[in-house]
């Protein structure tokens, strides 16, 4: 627009020049003549408008153009790893592997640890079961004891206790020891017809851990293999009730 309004005032000014200097120059000069010129004023303004409009819709066409030719750019491609951390990839994947295969066998082995366990348990029952029956035994041994003590009752308690006095001169009783009537000891011994012991076996073994009357049995066994005291005086017509008896050894009898 600027440029427009220039032209039309120099345009403007050079006409009125024109006009001002131009007839004096004319009136100078006789040779010429001075002829009317017709000449149209446009509107200039009008032209410099159509012009910018023009110039804003050409400006507008090239930015659709634009728009509809621009395409976004391309996603640029990832820059591959580095060697190192594909080897960490594949290694974490081999852990994993390692981890899954590690499970089921682990679940095993506490399978067969359980199962370990139970046998343990049935062993141990196994073993309880033949303690028991072997005490059990026992119990059914000391009860035949009993039993033939019984039968040995069948001698007068004064030949029972001549019995028991051939062993009281072999049996020691220990020194120092207290409560003489608690070291009550039971020994069964077996004799030939002659009146030799044979075998001897304490019965009440269950004193044992105490060292006092241990003593009293050891010695009690010792004195009934004494040679001295081993052939016993006993009747022979009764020898079916004496070739298997009971003694009780009594220290408070033998210190009397």
């Amino acid at each position: 627009m600027t440029k427009g309004l220039l032209k039309s005032t120099f345009l403007h000014l050079g006409i009125l020049m024109i006009f001002v200097y131009g007839a004096e120059i004319f009136k100078q000069n006789k040779r010429f003549e001075i002829y009317e010129i017709p000449l149209d004023i446009v509107d200039i303004s009008e032209k410099t408008v159509n012009k910018t409009e023009v110039k804003k819709k050409i400006s507008s066409q090239k930015k659709k153009n634009l728009r509809q030719t621009y395409s976004p750019p391309s996603p640029k491609s990832k820059p591959s790893p580095p060697e190192f951390a594909l080897k960490e990839k594949k290694q974490e994947k081999i852990k994993k592997k390692d981890k899954e295969s590690k499970e089921p066998q682990e679940d095993k082995n506490r399978l067969e640890s359980i199962l370990k366990s139970i046998e343990k348990i049935k062993t141990q029952k196994k073993v309880e079961t033949k303690v028991e029956q072997k005490d059990d035994e026992k119990v059914i041994e000391e009860e035949k004891d009993i039993e033939e003590v019984s039968l040995g009752e069948k001698l007068t308690i004064s030949e029972k206790d001549a019995i028991r006095r051939q062993f009281y001169r072999c049996w020691i009783v220990p020194a120092g020891a207290k409560d003489l009537k608690d070291l009550f000891v039971s020994v069964k011994i077996k004799l030939d017809r002659e009146g030799n012991v044979i075998s001897s076996k304490l019965i009440n073994k269950n004193r044992l851990n105490e060292s006092f009357f241990r003593a009293a049995a050891e010695s009690a066994l010792r004195a009934v293999n004494h040679p001295e005291c081993k052939k016993l005086k006993v009747p022979e017509k009764k020898y079916k009730t004496w070739k298997e008896i009971i003694l009780d050894f009594d220290p408070s009898q033998s210190v009397n």
